[in-house]
């Protein structure tokens, strides 16, 4: 298979990103930095794979560090959803008060608005690490250059810049940790980010989490935990591999 090396990036959004969790409703918060899940949708935008092709998903494992956090905004908009006819007589009531306070449409459509609050960053630096075999490194590497689809990063509609920091073989390290680490650790923030996503019952998908603390490195607290690599000026953990 060739030596397993991490073939570096570094993240540019020239505007805003955010990673919402998928189990937001009304309020989408971001994460702090991209989870796996969707840098494998980078990765594979720029191969040119299909939106729910993870044919080669298990080829690479992921990690992130945050260079540059940005500044955190919220968004407002007003999302209008489109509702069948009444069910029953309470709802037919609830409509009814809901068209008085101006939160339904008076025409004979049902259209319920409601507020949609999203979680921003603007303009933050990430520096992520991809641990695969050299030959698929050489090849995400190329793709790069020349992306088969336009390139963003969590929502569709908002790009980035990649720039290619090269190949390095990660090598064991004691910490500070700069980047992702396993676990709940003390002087960072709790994410339990997804990673993979699978068909379930009935057709729904479903996510693989990966809990991780993302060090405050502002906070004077280091972070030293067990099995840590170093590679890219960065010390982190890469996620688990995948389930046999």
């Amino acid at each position: 298979m060739g030596q397993e090396v991490c073939l570096g990036l570094r993240l540019i959004p020239p505007f805003w990103c955010s990673f919402r969790d998928p189990v937001g409703s009304n309020v989408h918060r971001t994460f702090p930095l991209p989870p796996p899940a969707t840098l494998f949708g980078l990765v594979g935008a720029a191969l040119g794979l299909t939106q729910h092709d993870y044919s080669r998903r298990d080829e690479m494992r992921f990690t992130a560090a945050i260079e540059s956090s940005g500044e955190m905004v919220e968004s407002y908009s007003k999302w209008m959803k489109f509702a069948e006819k009444a069910k029953n007589s309470n709802q037919t009531a609830a409509w009814l008060a809901m068209r008085e306070r101006g939160l339904l449409t008076a025409d004979v459509s049902q259209w319920i608005s409601t507020t949609l609050i999203r979680q921003k960053l603007v303009q933050p630096v990430f520096i992520v690490g991809i641990l695969c075999n050299e030959s698929v490194a050489v090849e995400i590497q190329q793709a790069f250059a020349r992306p088969f689809f336009p390139l963003c990063l969590g929502e569709s509609d908002d790009p980035v810049d990649v720039e290619v920091i090269g190949m390095e073989v990660p090598v064991s390290a004691n910490g500070p940790a700069t980047g992702l680490v396993d676990g709940v650790s003390a002087g960072g923030v709790l994410a339990n980010m997804p990673t993979r996503f699978s068909q379930g019952r009935r057709g729904k998908w479903e996510a693989t989490r990966w809990l991780v603390t993302v060090p405050d490195t502002t906070s004077g607290i280091e972070i030293r935990v067990p099995n840590m690599v170093t590679c890219h000026g960065h010390t982190w953990h890469f996620e688990p591999p995948p389930a046999i």
